[in-house]
């Protein structure tokens, strides 16, 4: 049998060098126009060409740099020229393995292979593999891969499709879902000012023209015709964006129990295929922004072990904004077990925590309004400003009552629910098996009033939630509910008290 030492090393596909080629052949022409036209260098174009040569000259690097193998314990790879760096991977700490392509690489056949680990450090890119090596590796890094062929062989087989169950598919009615907003006109300022700003050195300003041509007798005319005409073509821009993001969409279970993944697969300029391994699924939750709410409209995430990677965030969304019912659905579906534990009925908090939040609502102008009062009578400011963060008053007080109704808490079957947020009311279902600890805190004014926070640490997702201002006897029977055998957890006294007991091993 060979030893890790004895294992091949492999490098990147030699057409990483043709990518960088044509990057050189996109740039050249950008700088010799901003050198030839006009009498004074045009320094966008010219650092653009100077960036892309630069690029691909790291790209050459890359490749002449890179090796990496793969064993039936781990994954290695080493890259560098000045400083070289050297990176293992356990297979058993491999978390997703994302395998995407841009415009350029999916002419030549290429792929870049992400695997990570949940730590940043520990976790790296593949840029610049065959697209059936990309395919290859994605199947054999996670769950079902025969190490023991790879460590006898030093090589990954040919990749055996396993079984596959779609869960759901790209459907026309989520597009107007997830473009159309109060925002949509701010995706148009974008692309105008960058157009602007490219076309300055030509002597073009679009703003002057665009003012020409929508001149009104007023400002705020002027304003609400380009609002309106910037609203429909930034929807346009939405819709457009979000079709070539989620192109083919695809969200699916493959492999043998207990050895199963969610894999999605989306894009057309830019394709990404995500693999999510389901013994790493803790539990799922949806998010509902306030405009959203009032819609019945979602965005849902997975809540996995060992994400905390920076850039591995995104991971967790597993589907488009959708009505709540259709979500519900689709979630039962993700979760391995089919549980539906975001349609649980959840506990209402007390009335005490709708008077805390009012007081905040009601605190925070009045203390401003104060502040302001005091420049005033001082002489530094004139008139009745003070009276201006009172205004506020109207939003804040609707928005506690928001927050408290927000506020929710169960346990049931396999899972504890808790649900908290104004602006964006998060509902979180996480597995018991997933906590790690508990912790009870205590206000001064929480004890005054009996109320109590109740925190969860986890592996998964956020890494911490919090389920605020309970009352005394709900926060220790639903710890009680949440871990049985936790039989020490009193009632506070004297002083805030944190216990903890841990239920995964």
């Amino acid at each position: 049998m060979s030893t890790a030492g004895e294992t091949a090393w492999q490098r990147l596909d030699i057409r990483v060098v043709y990518q960088g080629l044509a990057r050189v052949a996109l740039s050249l022409p950008a700088g010799i126009l901003g050198i030839t036209v006009g009498d004074d260098p045009i320094w966008p174009l010219i650092a653009g060409s100077v960036f892309g040569v630069l690029g691909a000259l790291g790209t050459l690097s890359t490749w002449r740099t890179t090796r990496f193998r793969i064993t039936g314990q781990q994954v290695e790879m080493h890259t560098g020229w000045l400083a070289r760096r050297h990176r293992i991977v356990a297979r058993e700490r491999i978390r997703t393995v994302d395998v995407s392509a841009r415009l350029l690489q999916r002419v030549l056949g290429l792929r870049t292979v992400h695997v990570g680990s949940g730590e940043a450090d520990a976790s790296f890119d593949l840029n610049g593999l065959a697209s059936e090596q990309a395919e290859r590796l994605r199947r054999d890094l996670m769950p079902g891969a025969r190490n023991e062929e790879i460590e006898q062989t030093g090589r990954a087989g040919e990749p055996q499709p396993g079984p596959e169950t779609v869960i759901a598919r790209l459907r026309p009615q989520w597009v107007p879902l997830n473009v159309i907003g109060v925002w949509s006109v701010f995706a148009v300022l974008g692309p105008v000012f960058a157009l602007h700003w490219l076309l300055r050195p030509f002597g073009v300003d679009l703003l002057d023209t665009a003012h020409d041509l929508i001149d009104g007798p007023s400002l705020v005319w002027t304003i609400v015709v380009a609002v309106l005409i910037a609203y429909p073509i930034g929807i346009a821009l939405q819709a457009a964006t979000f079709v070539m993001e989620n192109w083919n969409f695809t969200l699916l279970r493959t492999g043998d129990g207990p050895d199963t993944a969610l894999v999605t697969r989306r894009g057309l300029l830019t394709t990404r295929t995500v693999q999510r391994a389901d013994g790493r699924i803790r539990g799922i939750a949806f998010d509902e922004p306030l405009l959203w709410r009032w819609l019945r409209l979602t965005r849902t995430k997975v809540l996995s072990t060992g994400l905390r990677a920076l850039g591995e965030a995104s991971v967790g969304d597993i589907l488009p904004r959708l009505r709540l019912g259709e979500a519900r659905e689709l979630a039962a579906r993700i979760l391995p077990d089919g549980a539906r534990p975001l349609e649980a009925e959840l506990r209402r908090h007390p009335r005490g925590a709708l008077v805390r939040r009012i007081g905040w609502a009601a605190y925070g102008p009045a203390l401003l309004s104060g502040v302001l009062l005091l420049f005033t009578l001082s002489g530094a400011l004139p008139g009745r400003w003070w009276l201006l963060p009172l205004t506020l008053l109207p939003v804040t007080i609707p928005l506690a009552v928001v927050a408290y109704r927000s506020l929710g808490h169960t346990t049931g079957g396999d899972y504890l629910m808790i649900r908290t947020g104004a602006l964006n009311r998060r509902t979180v279902a996480l597995q018991k098996r997933a906590v790690i600890g508990w912790t009870i805190q205590q206000s001064l004014f929480q004890r005054w009033g009996g109320r109590m926070t109740v925190g969860i640490p986890t592996a998964a997702g956020s890494r911490h939630y919090e389920a605020p201002d309970m009352s005394v006897d709900q926060a220790l029977a639903f710890v009680a509910e949440a871990a049985p055998h936790l039989t020490d957890v009193t009632r506070p006294r004297s002083a805030p008290e944190e216990r903890s007991g841990p239920t995964e091993g």
